[in-house]
């Protein structure tokens, strides 16, 4: 006899024995559904394990979207359903699983009613032309919301019973918290993946806006440059200020396209990290800064270096924005920069030391954003890009970056990076 919903009523059976017969089945399931495979092969495992005793011509999993009333086939094995789709979200409403949901009851769909379910579900049909004749939906349960259905599919004629349904609610039970895991876990990978497309975007963004940028701005501080240098002290005070309030402005929004050009770069033309010396990137920047160390009297000595894994391009860079702060930021006569590395399992931990202002602990997060400054330009000149740029290559080193440091007594920026294969000092 049926219910006037579709659901078969269950024979009386005992649940304790048919949960002792399948106890090893259902040990198995748990296994499977908790390895660490991927989720496909995992799927893959589970139907060879259910079919072993539910037979079936074909199995599906349907993940069930409650709050937006949609549903899609995430998996499916054995017969083909004319357009079926997988991993394609529709409305719940109107299709064979609606009743499945809203009951939160098991359905059999066999010869005895599915003249009036295909009345309510039209898409049954698809099944009935590739020569489907019994369905038997089960809904996967997690904390009173259905969150999946096991779907179980057959070409013979009333091919499943009570004992059946006893067997799929049971194997339903063990698996929810895999389900809903896995699809928690498929959904993050998807917003990893979309979240890496934008940051490409915005990376890309950024290079042409600020690359583009830089041609009218040439332009506008060209002719600043000639009013100055044609009219400075030939019209009144007013104007000989607006004139260098125009160069100063020209010439800061140069520097910070050059910092933005810098910060897309790494991400956009970065290249391939190879076995690279660390010193060679060092010198490199010291070179690069030889006329700023001089100017300011400072001493910069470092340890042998090692062998990395690395852009010797995008170290040189990184050695030469944590110089360059360490000899900015210090009110000493004499400032002093020291460069080390120690090694750390695979990684190789560097530390670029001084004895500079030091950094209150209170703006350690702040100091890597974007455009943050703890200083007024008339202090100290800057973008607020550089410490920026310094995270960012160290972290598509896969390494990471951080200060020890205390205010009036000086900073030490530590970052790691993956050791090189080649031989080098210190390797």
């Amino acid at each position: 006899m049926n219910e006037p919903d579709g659901t078969h009523e269950r024979p009386e059976l005992s649940l304790t024995q048919v949960e002792v017969e399948f106890a090893p089945l259902l040990a198995q399931i748990g296994r499977i559904m908790t390895s660490a495979s991927d989720i496909d092969e995992v799927y893959e495992r589970f139907t060879e394990a259910v079919t072993s005793v539910i037979p079936a011509d074909r199995l599906s999993i349907v993940v069930v979207d409650s709050e937006a009333w949609q549903h899609k086939s995430r998996y499916y094995a054995g017969i083909d359903v004319p357009l079926a789709t997988l991993d394609v979200w529709h409305p719940l409403d109107g299709q064979v699983l609606e009743t499945v949901v809203r009951s939160k009851q098991p359905q059999i769909v066999d010869e005895s009613n599915v003249a009036s379910i295909l009345a309510r579900s039209p898409r049954l049909k698809d099944g009935i032309a590739a020569g489907l004749r019994t369905w038997m939906d089960v809904p996967v349960i997690l904390e009173q919301t259905v969150v999946a259905v096991m779907r179980f599919m057959s070409s013979t004629p009333n091919a499943y019973d009570g004992r059946d349904q006893a067997v799929a609610e049971l194997i339903a039970a063990q698996i929810a918290g895999a389900v809903a895991n896995a699809q928690s876990i498929e959904s993050l990978l998807a917003t990893q993946v979309e979240l890496a497309r934008s940051n490409e975007e915005l990376e890309q963004f950024a290079y042409v806006a600020s690359h583009d940028l830089q041609e009218p701005l040439r332009m506008v501080a060209s002719y600043v440059g000639l009013l100055e240098r044609r009219y400075r002290g030939r019209l009144d005070s007013d104007a000989d200020d607006f004139i260098e309030f125009a160069v100063d402005g020209a010439r800061r929004m140069q520097a910070l396209l050059n910092g933005l050009l810098d910060l897309s770069r790494v991400g956009t033309r970065g290249g391939e990290l190879e076995p690279t010396e660390s010193e060679a990137a060092l010198r490199d920047a010291l070179i690069n800064l030889e006329q700023a160390i001089g100017e300011a009297g400072a001493e910069v000595s470092h340890e042998p270096l090692p062998a990395v894994l690395g852009d010797r391009v995008q170290l040189t860079q990184l050695f030469q924005n944590l110089i360059s702060n360490a000899v900015k930021f210090n009110a000493t006569d004499r400032p002093r920069v020291t460069v080390s590395a120690s090694r750390s399992g695979t990684m190789w931990e560097f530390a670029v030391a001084d004895n500079g202002i030091g950094i209150d602990p209170a703006h350690f997060d702040r100091i890597f954003q974007v455009f943050q400054r703890l200083h007024t330009r008339d202090t100290y000149e800057g973008t607020g890009i550089g410490l920026a740029v310094c995270r960012k290559i160290v972290e598509r080193h896969g390494g990471a970056i951080w200060p020890e440091s205390a205010k009036g007594q000086g900073t030490t920026f530590r970052f790691t990076l993956k050791a090189g294969e080649a031989a080098g000092t210190g390797s």
